[in-house]
């Protein structure tokens, strides 16, 4: 059985962007260095629902792209 997920035009352009990463799970130490924050915060942004992670036992666990889709986010909301 295949799943589709739908996403938006302008999701799909970050995607697709001249800088394309790998699909990787991160640890909560690489997600907090890319996100440029401490781990407090990436902990209590991500139990708020603010930071896409996943809890597997009691380690959370981050989905590169969807970090990157955050800060691509983000930062356009900044201009």
């Amino acid at each position: 059985m295949q799943q589709l997920a739908l996403v938006s035009l302008d999701d799909l352009k970050v995607l697709i962007s001249e800088k394309a990463i790998p699909n990787e799970v991160w640890d909560s130490q690489q997600a907090a260095q890319y996100l440029k924050i401490t781990l407090p915060t990436l902990f209590k942004e991500t139990k708020s629902g603010n930071i896409p992670g996943v809890q597997v036992g009691n380690k959370w666990k981050y989905s590169s792209i969807a970090l990157y889709c955050l800060v691509a986010k983000r930062d356009s909301n900044e201009v």
